[in-house]
């Protein structure tokens, strides 16, 4: 099993340490992926972040930076690309995350025989590549990728084992990320915002006490922690604080979450809706039915039985009142669309 030099660990460290420092309302930027080049060198380095479902390219940055490819939702061919022949992005969307190689699958004569090689490695001279993916469904992809040409070798172990080490580090600057665009946002409707708002503001103390509270947060905690007194924080509330965890709180009410997440001295609440309550799984299956993909087709790339896919298909329906995979799939997306906003 390979191990970490201690230069490579002190490097880890620093990298973290700098991308923390560095934290803003985007997570990742083209500075942070020169930072990454220094710790698995590669030709370019790139992070995008894709909605599968929908097939809309929701992010991407480059480094060395350059016109940023638009990838349209009726450009046939590069989705072909993604969800069809690229085979870290099957993997991927197979449910693994962790960092993978082109050569774990194929070898160098294999990979010049597929058309994914003619279409999307070859122009660009990508002989090698490397990914790791923040763990995320498929309607919200989180991707980093590290190309070498082929004048170069191929990644080694001990490169896959840094960004493995990185990942939850990764996935946690991006949901701090998020929270602090969500609580400038909260920050920002503090006038004008009423209490049937899903988003609510608390302003912390020195001492950890409620010093302002927004009125959808007075709202919130009276639905989400009944019997909760005006002047001071639910005792849940408390003690998450002072366990220090960087993880929202999360509450549930019938098909209503709840999450709180600090930032700096403020708590940012957000409530959420989960119509029908589908499950994680229910939504995955939902996932594939929207790229069109048969029931024995999902069985296969989720490792469960056609009779599986098909009992979560009827519990779909029931849950929301539909009963056709187009009707289905058009619920999802709809609930999609309103989680994105």
């Amino acid at each position: 099993m390979h191990a970490l030099t201690s230069g490579d660990a002190e490097r880890l460290f620093h990298f973290v340490a700098d991308a923390e420092s560095l934290g803003g309302d985007d997570p990742f930027t083209s500075e942070l992926l020169i930072e990454f080049d220094r710790l698995v060198p590669a030709d370019r380095v790139l992070y995008n972040e894709l909605d599968r479902v929908r097939r809309r390219n929701l992010l991407q940055i480059r480094w060395p930076a350059g016109e940023n490819p638009i990838i349209r939702p009726d450009d046939e061919l590069v989705w072909r690309f993604f969800l069809v022949e690229h085979p870290l992005c099957l993997r991927q969307q197979e449910g693994y995350f962790g960092a993978i190689k082109l050569s774990d699958f194929l070898t160098q004569r294999e990979l010049h025989r597929t058309w994914a090689y003619d279409f999307g490695f070859a122009p660009f001279d990508v002989e090698y590549q490397l990914e790791v993916s923040i763990p995320s469904p498929l309607w919200h992809t989180k991707t980093f990728l590290f190309n070498r040409s082929g004048g170069c070798r191929d990644f080694t172990e001990r490169d896959r084992l840094v960004l493995d080490l990185l990942q939850p580090h990764l996935a946690r600057l991006w949901g701090a990320a998020r929270t602090r665009r969500l609580l400038s946002s909260a920050l920002a409707e503090l006038d004008r915002v009423d209490e049937h708002s899903g988003r609510g503001l608390i302003l912390l103390g020195l001492g950890g006490e409620a010093e302002f509270t927004s009125a959808p947060a007075r709202r919130l905690l009276r639905e989400f922690f009944p019997g909760v007194t005006v002047d001071r924080l639910p005792v849940a509330v408390e003690e998450w604080l002072e366990s220090g965890t960087a993880s929202p709180l999360i509450r549930r009410r019938g098909a209503h979450q709840l999450s709180i997440a600090r930032v700096d001295d403020a708590l940012l609440l957000e409530e959420r809706h989960h119509e029908g309550q589908l499950t994680a799984r229910e939504r995955e299956v939902l996932a594939w039915v929207a790229q069109g993909k048969t029931n024995a087709e999902i069985a296969r790339l989720l490792w469960l039985a056609p009779s599986t896919v098909r009992k979560h298909l009827e519990n779909v329906y029931a849950k929301l009142g539909v009963s056709t995979r187009t009707a289905a799939v058009a619920r999802f997306l709809g609930l999609l669309d309103a989680e994105a906003s």
